[in-house]
């Protein structure tokens, strides 16, 4: 029995001290490493980058205000009727005007009676008459006169079924209330609000891969330990065993450190699984294939350290660097800009403005179907005068939304300021539990040997054997998750306060 005794404390002490040695095809991530991959796998990571290149071009979009705008128009319009300034009447009395004329003197002087006698009687005056009406016919004077108003009749008919409009036009603004540059304000306050918004989605991707980090740690260490805690109840199986053959152990004592071992085991099984199970959370996380075999550095440490520093802060740092206290103080300037913007709406807005025009046809001289441009410049003012309250009770509303956000941002300080108290008190916690995890783990360890000893001289039976083994289980599974928390509390007062980067740890 003595030997057996001896052979159980060798083994035991052997389990304790075996460091886990990672598999050649395993590889080996540090936090930091981690963190980095997370960061740039992480999706709402990658939608709060673009959203920080989305206010980018706001911002560019809004200084362009300041800038003059160019816009051209050209037009081409095919009308199925010409302008005519004369009836048709009108235009074919010009076109005919000659004959009119000529057969209108004839057939007055053959009218008047007075005339008919003189010309009947006096041959001079017949001669003459005669000569006149020859010569208008041998000059076609009425043609000459009938082409005259045609060409009249022509100019009076305006050809426009097919016109061409071209326009370039500059437009500058010189007083719009104000609102351009409180426009840009706004921007220029969504462009850091966004990027707050990414910095506070990389605190989020840290924590959370923390968490599963050191879960990973957690379950890795306890494997170990549940490793060693089966092989000891292997052993106890196999000196009880022989203690049966002996005499000095009976079937229940068997029994009994069997149910313990079985219940190792299954534990051990579970173990494993978790094992698995955070790992593939954690290569989700990092970007990496769910099969992916990875060993966490801190896998391979016999014992957990815990950083040394501590984290130091003012009341000013907390304000300063707490993204959610940020976004709220670059909101509250931004409903105070929007407030200036709804002002300047009902203000006087003045801008310069230029135009060249081209045109066929043209009337630069006379109407003529040719293109001609011309040039104005000029200054548009418009003046808001009534709108029944409309204007104001906007402004009212956009200040009320400011002052809303700026209670949340007071009540945002009260509770981020509670927030790190809490956080304060849980390292303090976490210490004292690590102190009292220790120390039950010397108690625990000291225990067992006492028993094991025990056992060796068969003063002790198989039972109290199996309940050190089990404290000591309970103890060193207790001084890990005690480490665990508090390496997880720094990190949370780490991100309350806005101090958590890549290489912290």
């Amino acid at each position: 029995m003595k030997q057996t005794g001896k052979i159980l404390l060798t083994v035991g002490l052997m389990m304790m001290a075996a460091p886990a040695i990672p598999s050649v095809a395993q590889t080996v991530l540090s936090l930091e490493e981690c963190r980095s991959m997370a960061l740039q796998n992480n999706g709402q990571s990658k939608m709060a980058q673009e959203k920080v290149t989305a206010a980018e071009y706001d911002s560019k979009t809004a200084f362009a205000n300041y800038l003059p705008k160019v816009s051209a128009m050209g037009l081409y319009l095919h009308n199925g009727e010409n302008i005519n300034l004369a009836s048709q009447d009108q235009r074919n009395s010009l076109s005919g005007m000659g004959t009119s004329l000529v057969s209108g003197a004839k057939n007055s002087l053959m009218t008047d009676p007075a005339f008919i006698s003189l010309y009947m009687t006096d041959a001079t005056v017949k001669n003459t008459v005669d000569y006149l009406i020859g010569k208008m016919s041998t000059a076609d004077v009425a043609g000459t006169l009938n082409k005259v108003g045609q060409e009249l009749s022509n100019d009076l008919t305006l050809d426009i079924q097919n016109v061409y409009v071209g326009m370039i036009s500059v437009e500058e603004p010189l007083y719009v209330g104000g609102k351009i540059r409180a426009y840009n304000k706004v921007t220029a306050y969504a462009k850091e609000l966004a990027q707050t918004q990414l910095d506070g989605e990389d605190q989020k991707v840290l924590v959370t891969v923390d968490e599963a980090y050191w879960q990973i740690v957690s379950v890795a260490n306890k494997l170990r330990l549940t490793d060693q805690y089966v092989e000891l109840l292997r052993q106890m199986d196999r000196n009880v065993e022989i203690l049966k053959q002996e005499g000095l152990a009976t079937s229940s004592d068997q029994l009994s450190v069997r149910v313990k071992l079985n219940e190792a085991e299954m534990s051990q099984i579970k173990a494993q699984n978790g094992l698995a199970l955070s790992k593939m959370l954690l290569c989700q996380l990092c970007g990496l294939p769910l099969d992916s075999e990875i060993m966490l550095k801190d896998e391979l440490n016999e014992t957990l350290d815990i950083p040394a520093d501590e984290v130091t802060y003012t009341q000013e740092d907390l304000y300063e660097n707490r993204t959610e206290l940020k976004s709220l103080e670059l909101a509250v300037n931004m409903y105070d800009m929007k407030s200036k913007i709804v002002r300047a709406d009902y203000l006087p807005t003045v801008a310069l403005m230029g135009n060249y025009l081209v045109t066929n046809p043209s009337a630069h001289d006379g109407i003529a179907n040719e293109f001609h441009g011309m040039w104005n410049v000029g200054v548009v003012a418009k003046i808001p005068v009534f709108h029944f309250g409309e204007g104001l009770n906007k402004y009212r509303r956009a200040k009320s939304d400011k002052i809303i956000t700026q209670y949340q941002l007071e009540d945002a300080r009260g509770k981020v300021s509670l927030q790190a108290s809490q956080y304060e008190k849980k390292i303090a916690e976490a210490d004292s539990r690590l102190e009292m995890a220790l120390k039950n783990m010397e108690n625990a360890e000291e225990n067992l040997r006492i028993a094991n000893i025990g056992f060796k001289e068969g003063v002790v039976e198989s039972q109290l054997v199996l309940a050190a083994q089990t404290a000591w289980l309970k103890a060193h599974s207790e001084e890990i998750d005690a480490r665990i928390d508090r390496i997880m509390a720094t990190v949370y007062l780490r991100q309350v306060t806005g101090q958590l980067s890549v290489n912290d740890k």
